[in-house]
This record gives C-alpha cells, sequence and structure tokens, in this order.
C-alpha cells in the first residue's frame, strides 16, 4: 500500500512538475512577445520622433529664412524712410529759398515800378 501511495504521489508530483514548468514556459513566452510588442512600440515612437524632429528642422529653417528676409525688407524700409526724410529736409530747403527768391523779385518789382504794385 506504502508503494502504491508512493507511486500516486511521485506520479502526481511528476505530472505536476511537468505542468508547473510547462506554465512556466507559456509565462516565459507570453513575457517575450510582451516585450517584442514594447520594443516595436518604442521603435514606433522613436522614429515618429524623427520625423518630427525633422519637420522641426525643415520649419525652423523656413523660418529662419523668412525672419532674414524680413530683416533685408526692414533695412530697405529704412533706407527708403531716410530718402524720404531726406527729400522732406531738402523740400523744405527748396520751398524757403522760393519764397525768399519770390520775396526778393517782388522787392525788385517794386523798386522798378518806383514803389508801386
Amino acid at each position: 500500500m506504502m508503494q502504491t501511495v508512493t507511486a500516486v504521489a511521485s506520479a502526481f508530483l511528476g505530472g505536476g512538475v511537468t505542468a508547473f514548468f510547462g506554465w512556466l514556459q507559456s509565462r516565459k513566452t507570453a513575457e517575450i512577445e510582451a516585450n517584442d510588442a514594447y520594443v516595436g512600440s518604442i521603435q514606433k515612437l522613436t522614429h515618429q520622433m524623427d520625423e518630427l524632429r525633422a519637420d522641426r528642422e525643415i520649419e525652423y529653417q523656413r523660418r529662419m529664412k523668412v525672419d532674414s528676409e524680413n530683416l533685408k525688407l526692414q533695412a530697405k524700409v529704412t533706407s527708403l524712410n531716410d530718402r524720404i526724410q531726406s527729400l522732406e529736409q531738402l523740400n523744405k530747403q527748396q520751398t524757403q529759398r522760393i519764397k525768399e527768391l519770390t520775396d526778393q523779385i517782388h522787392k525788385l518789382t517794386l523798386t522798378l515800378n518806383g514803389g508801386k504794385q
């Protein structure tokens, strides 16, 4: 009887050990698959980040070009404004000179007409 119990216990334990190692193997396989999926997700995110960095660099270069063009245009506007101010000052000077000459002509006309207008 003891031998039968030992045989049954041994068979049960042997089957249990086999079942345990089977469960352990399936668990290991599941973890490997989960890790593979995790690695795949990280690779996908890394790829997306690389694409975003490339897009950001393109946008940065575009903005730098626009900023450079804006600075050139701003310099031209400043130059034109300076030229306009210069021409306005020249216009004031010429207007003043025309008034002076008009006054001189008027005085000469009076002198030639004997003081009569």
